[in-house]
Formats: C-alpha cells, structure tokens, sequence
C-alpha cells in the first residue's frame, strides 16, 4: 500500500501550476504588449522627440530590472511570494489602467503626467514579481519524486511566456495602427487598454488557484544577509583599532556571520567583479524597443500586400530565440568544442562581440536610411519655408538670401540660413504685375531662430472656408480621411495615412486625382480656388519616401539574438555554476541589476547627445562594446574556476533573460529563476 501511494505520488500533477502557467501567460502578454508600442506613443502620442522619448522607454526599462530587488526581498523577508505577487499585480493592473486611460486624447487631463504615472506603476509591478512567480511555482513541487513534473513545468512556463509576448507583439502594433478612435487615426488606448485587459484577467486567474497552493512562509532574505556582511566587515575593518591583519577583509565580520557565510559570500564577490562589463551588452541589447524602432519607422514595410509596422519588428526576436536554441546546442556548441571554445566565459566574448557586430550592421542600414530623411535644423542654423498659395507669383523685397520670388502654388525653402541665436528679415511681399486680381502688399518681419524652422504661408483673405478629405482610390469602401477645415488656405492639418493612391476632395467636387502617398514622406498640398467648383492645387514633397526596406533590420536583429543566447544563458549558466547553492538568488538580483544598469548607459549616451548622426551614435555603442570585450577577456583570463556541489532540490529548470525566456539546463536552483 504504502508502495502505491509513492506510485501515486510520483504521477499526480499539481493543479494549482496551471493557474501559474495561465497567470504568466497573461502578464507576459501585458507586458510585451505595451512595451512593443511604448516608443512610438512617447514620440506620436506624448509628442516628445526621439531622443527624449529613447531616455524615457530606458529609464522604464531600467526601473523594471531594479525593482525586482525589492520584490525579492519582500516575498522572502516579510509577505511571502502569494501575497507579493497579489498586492503587486494589483499595482501593476492599476498602472496598465492609467496608462491607458493617459492615451484617451479627448480626456481633458495631464496626459503626459498620467502616462509617465501608469508606468511606474507597472515598473514597480512587473518588476517586484519577476523573483516571485517562477520561484513560486517550483514551490508546488515538494516531493522528490516529482522532479521530472518540476522539469515539465518550466517547459511549459517558458512556452507561455513566449506564446504570450510574441502573440502581443504583433497584435498590438495592429491595434495601434489599424484601429482608429477617438478621431484620431490610431488607437493607443486600445493598445494599452487590452494588455490592461489581459493583466486584470492574470490577477483574477492567479487568485483563483489560492485554495490550491502550497504556500511557504517567508524566511531570513540571503540578498539581505549578503548586503548585511559586506556592511559590517567594511563598518569593523574601519572602526578597528586590532592591528592583526586578516586574510580577506570580509573576515571582519565574522562576530555577526559565520565562516561559511563569509566564505561563500567571498565566492560570490569573485564572480561579480566579472559582471561589470556586462551592463554595456544589455545598453545595446534593449534598444531593439527604442532606436532601432525608430530606425523602422523611416523604413519601407510593404511586402506582399501587407504593411509591417516599424514596433513589429520586435517580434523577430522571441521568434529567432526559439529557432535558435536548438541549432546552437545540436551545432554551434560542437562545432566551437572542436576549435577549443567550450568554456562559458569564452562564449560569453563572442556573444558580447555579436553585439558588437550588430551595431556595425544597424550604422550601415542608418546611413543608407538618411538618405530619406528631410534636411533638419542644426547649430548655427535656421529654416525658413513659405508657402505661395495663390495661382499667381509672389515678389519677395528686399530678397531673403537671394530669393526675390516665389512661384504660384508652390514652396520656398530656406534650410540653411546662417543664424546664432536669431535673424531678422523685414520684408514686402506683393503679387507679381502679371496677377489676374489685386492684392495689398504685406510688410513682415521674419524672426529666424537658430536649430528652429518657421513657416509662412501667403494666401489671400479672401478665400473661403475649405472642407477637404482624401478617399483611398484602391478601396472605394473604406472611409475617407477628413481633414480640419481649411480656412484662407493658411491652416495646416498633418495626418498620419496608410500608404496608397488617393484622390483630393472638397465637397464631392474632385481637386487632385491618383495622389499617390509613399511610406515615411512627408507632403503638404496648396489649394487655391478659383471659382464656386474649379480648384488649382500642387503637391509639394516636404520628406522623401522610405527607399530602404524594413527588412534590412534582420541581419542587425539575427546577430543580436545570436550573441544574446552566447551571453545571457552562457552567463547565467556561469553565474550558477560558480556561485554556492546558498547565494545564487543573490547573483540573479545582480544579473538582474546588470540589465538596469545598462539601460542607465542608454539614458547618460542619450542625454549627453555625443552627435547629432544617429550612424555615429551606434557606431560609438559598438566602438564601446568592442573595449569592453577587451576588458572582458582581460578579466575572464584572471578567473579561475571553481566547483560547488549540487544541493539544489529541484533539478534543472529553464531561466529568462531581459524579456525572454531561455532554456539552461546548467540552472540548477528554482529561486535564482528571477524573471
């Protein structure tokens, strides 16, 4: 009887998982989701710059791989993990809800401050259940028998959280591209508002297994006891007046902890001297969400019929992962074993110089991408462009840098006028003698601000008010495209629309037929109305179109997610092994740290603005890399390596890194899984 009751033991699976697996899905789907399109709706949305808005999505990210130090400390020390997942997930439902409710245009609120609000709370939420909710998980598992389903588990764990941010990856671009509402053409609030959806529905999944789960009390946290010794060693090293020297300076705690808490604590300081060249890597690695999305938006994503949007891209990444693993561990791995690279720190160079590589790679695409940007406004200079809205020539005097004149509807611009600080033109416009009316000359004065572009446009008071909208010739079914009402032809409306062809229209009457609109070009058309139904009009092409096609990003993203599974699970292998059982939670906070610390990097390059090219800019990211390659090889020929013995009770088990989850067979503690 006895006998069969083991047997019993041995197959019978704990339900409670399945709400954990249902949970992380979810979250994971929430998470990805909203960070997908963040970018985008900090520059079209919230209408900071890139650069602002690239400082904004890493100080987000770098929050995330902050907090879960906290969290860790939480559930172990004071509410255990049930408890600390709960009261976070509510948070960080509540921060999914403000920030969608932050995205809803016609609300007359704060909308930058709410959506800044919304993040941090999902930075503390998603941040302070990252140790908790794999950990909690493996705590299902108690019996020793049961380390095959333990093993299963985090298979179907990662397969969830995969399943979950590739499918919100692609969705919710879709959602913010495809959906109007609000009068806008985009819809971010649905963006945010279904991954706010699926998080209340993660929280409501998760408390609904609580009469299932095996709950452990919360315990001393070793992260505290390892911050603790450091503390009184370096307090007691200080304050002694004992002239005897120690053999290492964390010996001068021992009043407080014992030898084998220093010794392991020793251990692990020896491993983490490794970790200070690792930030950079993740610097490089987590601007897939921000510069290289905004490199995607200046790029043509037609193909086949569809349209890419520049945020879908992310999704290649989780895609690779998968395909990935498995060529790297049945090929890559042996083929490198035969040349002598089969050492973790060895594999960890060559996935830190990819990234290195990649940044190369994506400086190409950028310099060949320029071509299709506009000339912006620098240092030392301004812009000026007058728009001619009328069918006759305007006389410029006295001329402004050699202009005298401007031909009927059509542009002048100005896009390299010397200026510091500001310039001044006073000048007459008037219309050209061969005019068909009159019109009473204009004095002006042009105050021309230095790295800012004024626009001017000469029109005539007396044309009426304008009803325009633009209708798709391909699809004769899908609504038009209105825009504001045009009045005295002297108000501009800029409007984000698919690309394809076109006709102008003012009250069913046909001004500009087959306009055909390019992804990334900007344009603006000049009206002029010559009678109750006849209208003059001329398209002026203010941006080129995108002639690099989105799909150059692949190389960058394939070498990225190569050196990424070279680094990440190489590194975290290496961390585990080399750490004692009793620390390794310790080293996951710190590789965790590494992560915020390196979107720190991103935030200090961003701020500093080192060039106005973003080429240089990646160029100076892989320039950087590659130095600390070199001091990573420096350090990993100092290290020697050392051996633990297993005590973990929990047998292997798969571990993510920085958003995705990766498969480690060497992880041999369910605590450590920190993400």
């Amino acid at each position: 009887m006895a006998a069969e009751e083991v047997q019993n033991r041995k197959i019978r699976y704990p339900k409670s998982v399945f709400f954990i697996i249902s949970n992380e899905f979810c979250e994971r789907f929430s998470y990805y989701g909203m960070k997908t399109v963040l970018s985008l709706y900090l520059t079209n949305s919230l209408n900071y710059d890139t650069n602002t808005s690239t400082i904004l999505y890493h100080i987000f990210a770098m929050l995330c791989y902050f907090f879960p130090l906290f969290g860790a400390i939480l559930a172990d020390s004071f509410l255990g993990k049930f408890k600390t997942i709960f009261y976070l997930s509510i948070i960080y439902a509540l921060g999914n809800i403000v920030l969608s409710i932050g995205a809803i245009p016609v609300l007359a609120i704060p909308h930058r401050t709410i959506s800044l609000l919304g993040l941090l709370f999902i930075a503390i939420g998603t941040g302070g259940i990252k140790p908790c909710v794999s950990a909690f998980g493996g705590d299902q598992f108690v019996l020793p028998e049961q380390s095959l389903q333990l093993q299963r588990f985090f298979s179907f764990f990662y397969f969830s959280i995969n399943a979950g941010s590739m499918i919100s990856t692609f969705l919710t671009p879709a959602l913010r591209n495809d959906v109007k509402c609000f009068g806008q053409n985009s819809c971010f609030p649905l963006a945010f508002g279904v991954p706010a959806i699926l998080m209340i529905v993660s929280v409501v999944i998760f408390v609904l297994g609580k009469n299932l789960y095996k709950m452990k009390r919360p315990e001393e946290n070793i992260i505290i006891v390892f911050i603790s010794c450091i503390w009184q060693a370096v307090k007691n090293k200080l304050t002694s007046k004992n002239s005897e020297k120690k053999e290492h300076w964390l010996e001068y705690a021992q009043d407080k902890f014992s030898k084998q808490q220093i010794s392991d604590i020793q251990a692990v300081l020896n491993v983490l001297y490794l970790f200070i060249p690792v930030p950079l890597f993740w610097a490089l690695f987590d601007q897939q969400g921000s510069r290289w999305t905004f490199q995607a938006t200046n790029m043509d994503g037609r193909i086949f019929g569809y349209t890419l949007k520049p945020d879908q891209m992310q999704v290649v990444n989780p895609l690779m992962i998968l395909f990935f693993i498995p060529i790297f561990e049945l090929y890559i791995y042996p083929a490198l074993k035969t040349v002598g690279i089969k050492r973790p720190l060895q594999k960890l160079v060559i996935g830190a110089f990819l990234a290195a590589f990649s940044f190369v790679v994506s400086a190409f695409v950028e310099y060949n991408v320029q071509s299709s940007y506009g000339v912006m406004s620098v240092a030392n200079e301004g812009q000026i462009r007058i728009f001619n809205t009328l069918n006759c020539n305007v006389v410029i005097n006295p001329s402004i840098e050699n202009v005298t004149s401007i031909e009927s509807l059509s542009a002048l611009e100005l896009l390299h006028i010397p200026v510091k600080n500001s310039k001044k033109f006073d000048v007459v416009f008037s219309i050209d003698e061969k005019c068909p009316y009159s019109l009473n000359n204009v004095n002006g004065i042009i105050n021309v601000d230095e790295n800012k572009v004024i626009e001017i446009f000469y029109s005539s008071a007396s044309d009426s008010i304008l009803d325009v909208n633009l209708r798709n010739v391909n699809n004769p079914n899908q609504n038009s495209i209105d825009f504001k009402k045009i009045r005295n032809n002297t108000e501009t409306d800029f409007i984000l629309i698919p690309p394809g062809t076109y006709d102008l229209i003012s009250n069913s009457v046909v001004i500009k037929k087959n306009i055909v609109f390019n992804p990334g070009e900007v344009d603006i058309i000049l009206i002029h109305r010559t009678n109750s139904s006849n209208f003059e009009s001329n398209l002026i092409n203010l941006m080129p179109s995108n002639k690099v096609h989105m799909l150059w990003q692949l190389p960058q993203i394939i070498i990225i997610t190569a050196g990424e599974i070279m680094f990440s699970i190489t590194g975290l292998e290496f961390s585990f092994t080399q750490a004692p059982p009793s620390m390794k939670s310790v080293l996951s906070a710190a590789w965790l740290l590494t992560v915020a610390f390196g979107n720190l990097i991103v935030v200090i390059v961003s701020e500093i603005k080192f060039f106005n090219s973003q080429v240089y800019e990646f160029l100076l990211f892989a320039g950087l890399m590659v130095l600390d390659v070199l001091c990573l090889i420096v350090l990993c020929l100092k290290y020697k390596y050392v051996n633990f013995e297993n005590n973990s009770e929990n047998g292997n088990i798969d571990i993510k890194q920085n958003g995705k989850e990766l498969s480690s067979s060497q992880a041999t503690d369910v605590s450590a899984l920190t993400q």
